[in-house]
């Protein structure tokens, strides 16, 4: 069996990032050709994505910019911490839905091998959550999760 492509699901926690450090080792060790990270938004159910808000500077910006933008920084922020020296190149990518569906949607479209993610996000400190147990029980491929 050949694991050329990884996806893995970010929040930029610490958790996820000890994932990203398993999936570029495995990916290494595999002969992987990608790694892929992803991070997913999802709005409030009670904010409209275009919601106008002023930023720093009195600068008017819709919500879902704001977030993009916020976010593509700690992207650029997260991956330069990677120590890479892989044969593969990792790149980010933003996607804005519902988490796990977000997550097994990209994973499908992509023809991933693997996924490699935390078992748990910024917000929890259960043994598996919520995300984490959805992709798992859902995902067309095998998922590794790691726990911080």
């Amino acid at each position: 069996m050949k694991i050329e492509k990884i996806l893995v699901p970010v929040d930029f926690s610490p958790c996820s990032r000890a994932a990203l450090k398993y999936a570029v080792h495995f990916g290494n060790h595999l002969g992987s050709t990608a790694v892929d990270v992803l991070h997913v938004w999802r709005p409030p159910m009670y904010l409209d994505p275009a919601t106008k808000l002023q930023e720093p500077g009195g600068k008017e910006a819709m919500l879902h910019d704001f977030v993009q933008r916020q976010a593509g920084q700690a992207m650029k922020e997260f991956l330069v911490e990677l120590e890479e020296g892989g044969q593969f190149e990792v790149q980010g990518r933003l996607e804005t839905g519902p988490l796990p569906q977000t997550i097994l949607q990209i994973a499908v479209e992509g023809a991933y091998d693997l996924i490699v993610m935390g078992t748990h996000g910024a917000s929890t400190d259960t043994k598996l959550g919520s995300v984490a147990q959805k992709v798992v029980r859902n995902a067309a491929c095998p998922v590794l999760t790691i726990r911080y």
